[in-house]
């Protein structure tokens, strides 16, 4: 598997009782995680009986962090603090009295006034120290930005302009976006699930979340029109602490030895039972060379060096873990490919098979099927030439083109992705991610559909063909290649309506516009001009070729017999004609509508049931 930094340097891209003052409230769910009854933690008799006299130690979590932690419908505590606070009052025998606020700003102003002990997963601010100290981590989880799909991947947020961040009230990471990116403007919201709306609905342009919260609230909300656009810098990196009021060092120091005892394993089931995603570690290579050289060169230390080389490998497993998160949650495909015209894949992620119908094995070095054969034949030429293009630019690409599926269905597709260099410029490779926006193609498609349509009768409406008739203007200015225009005119028709109801009319217009499609010519334009009024735009047709069309509309109106709820209507049209070939030089739309419809009028004046 490829090495994962590269993916994310192109996507950059997881009861209780109501509170009042004085009412404590505990958590009694069963201890979940799988060490929990193999371990305890020794207490000296100093701490042992520093917690007897402070009794159930209140906690104050963050009513709506999910999946950190939030209240659920029947008032308890949930979500990855919760889990993990388990594991504490279990190992260390203590009892934690949860306390139900509003929301967050609720539990920092109990916090500071003294009215509980703990605020739980929390970050170390120097603003926040005036008042608490910290355990060690909890939980560390880097910081991602987030966007709309068709935002640019973030390499350098200072560069960024006119551009708002959302997030939610209270956060420590506000104050410091505010001090290291003056040029973003900054806007709040009260929660986490409002931010990732507001970036969605273009009511923002970005947020920077966590990793965790921002896998889960993208699959849980199904907010495919977002990704994971940069990541933020290392400073950025949530190291999730117990925030415990300054008066008590012993119960921090206590929470601390429980900390140590919580492993990443454990840490790691907890994060899946609530992200609910599989966690793949891809192994680095390179790295494990670039540390085998380190060691052979340093062997004569190695016992210093052994220590140091053991937090530094915890490290990379975490980042690791990550980046493996990142791309398990991708709403699409990451794929690794050669820049070659089968576009060899060298990776591609599980959502293979769910996109194209193919094992991500089978595609794989063309194992069974090359990536090239799964693009529509007509997109692959231009595809080709899109990414020569960018190579030349060294630019990335941003495409839309059709897949043809194992089961021979037709799948719409955006890709976006960029070249891989080696140190020396080359390109090594092409990285990137794929997305099935089928339904989004077909909702536009629908759309459009609807759009130029009328309602009623199916045909086309009056704006598309005003559209279509500016376009065959321009047409005739530069190839003066004729074409005739009829408004069409029901003849009685308000008796119609008023002897058998906008029903009985809504039916001959449904009929009489079948009958009408069906009389011309594929490529003519039939619309409804409004009311009982009807227009037909032929190309390459004078007035007198015009007037054959509509004899002939009429001859099979004739025959046609219009039934409504057994009684029998008589409908005769009217016509008015008029054709670029007559209307002279330097006419335009207005004057030839104006045209045909005179001569409508005059067909109605003589008695109706006439075309001129």
């Amino acid at each position: 598997m490829f090495v994962a930094v590269g993916l994310v340097s192109l996507l950059i891209i997881g009861g209780l009782l109501f509170w009042q003052p004085g009412v404590k409230s505990t958590r009694d769910d069963p201890p979940i995680a799988p060490d929990v009854a193999t371990i305890k933690v020794e207490l000296s008799p100093t701490e042992r009986a520093y917690l007897d006299a402070l009794g159930p130690i209140t906690v104050a979590p963050d009513p709506d962090w999910i999946p950190y932690e939030r209240i659920d419908e029947q008032g308890k505590f949930v979500g990855i603090a919760a889990d993990m606070f388990d594991l504490l009052a279990e190992r260390l025998d203590v009892e934690f009295a949860y306390v139900i606020t509003r929301d967050w700003d609720q539990a920092i102003e109990l916090s500071k006034a003294g009215e509980v002990s703990i605020l739980p997963f929390l970050n170390q601010t120097p603003a926040r120290e005036a008042w608490l100290i910290f355990t060690e981590p909890l939980l560390i989880d880097p910081n991602v930005f987030i966007t709309r799909e068709e935002h640019p991947f973030i390499f350098d947020a200072t560069q960024l302009s006119d551009t708002t961040l959302v997030l939610p009230s209270g956060t420590s990471v506000e104050e410091r976006v505010r001090r290291d990116f003056p040029n973003l403007m900054v806007v709040t919201v009260p929660s986490e699930n409002a931010v990732f709306q507001a970036v969605s609905n273009r009511q923002a342009d970005l947020t920077l979340r966590s990793l965790t919260i921002a896998a889960y609230t993208i699959r849980k909300e199904g907010l495919f029109n977002l990704k994971i656009a940069g990541q933020a810098p290392e400073s950025y990196v949530n190291r999730l602490r117990i925030g415990v009021l300054k008066d008590e060092r012993m119960l921090r120091d206590i929470l601390d030895k429980g900390i140590a005892t919580i492993t990443p394993r454990e840490r790691e089931a907890i994060i899946n039972r609530h992200v609910n995603i599989t966690i793949v570690q891809p192994f680095d290579y390179g790295l494990l060379l670039r540390i085998a050289g380190i060691l052979a060169v340093l062997a004569g230390i190695w016992f210093y060096w052994s220590m140091r080389i053991r937090t530094i490998n915890a490290s990379l497993r975490e980042s690791e873990r990550s980046k493996a998160l990142l791309i398990a949650n991708l709403p699409g495909v990451a794929y690794r490919c050669r820049f070659d015209h089968n576009w060899t894949m060298e990776f591609v992620s599980e959502g293979c098979l769910k996109l194209t119908g193919y094992p991500s094995e089978a595609l794989l070095y063309n194992r069974k099927v090359a990536y090239n054969d799964l693009i529509n034949p007509e997109d692959r030429a231009w595809i080709w030439e899109r990414w020569q293009a960018a190579s030349e630019q060294r630019t990335s690409v941003q495409l839309e083109y059709r897949l043809i599926t194992a089961d021979q269905r037709e799948k719409w597709i955006f890709e976006q992705g960029a070249f891989v260099y080696d140190d020396a410029g080359q390109i090594q490779a092409i990285e990137g991610l794929l997305i099935d926006i089928t339904d989004r193609k077909q909702a536009e498609e629908e759309v459009y559909r609807v759009s130029i349509h009328d309602d009623l009768t199916g045909i086309y409406n009056r704006r598309y063909i005003f559209d279509r008739l500016q376009t065959l203007m321009k047409e005739y200015e530069r190839n003066c290649r004729d074409f005739a225009v009829v408004l069409i005119d029901l003849d009685f028709f308000k008796t119609v309506n008023d002897t058998y109801g906008h029903q009985g009319g809504d039916f001959v217009l449904q009929q009489f516009a079948q009958l009408l499609s069906s009389s011309c010519r594929p490529y003519d334009l039939v619309g409804r001009y409004g009311g009982e009024e009807f227009i037909v735009i032929a190309l390459n047709l004078d007035h007198e070729a015009m007037g054959c069309l509509m004899k002939r509309v009429r001859e099979r109106l004739d025959e046609h017999t219009f039934v409504f709820e057994g009684q029998r209507i008589t409908v005769t049209f009217s016509a008015g004609i008029a054709a670029s070939s007559e209307a002279g030089v330097g006419f335009s739309i207005e004057t030839l509508i104006s045209q045909a419809d005179k001569r409508l009028y005059d067909a109605k004046e003589l008695g109706r049931d006439r075309i001129i």
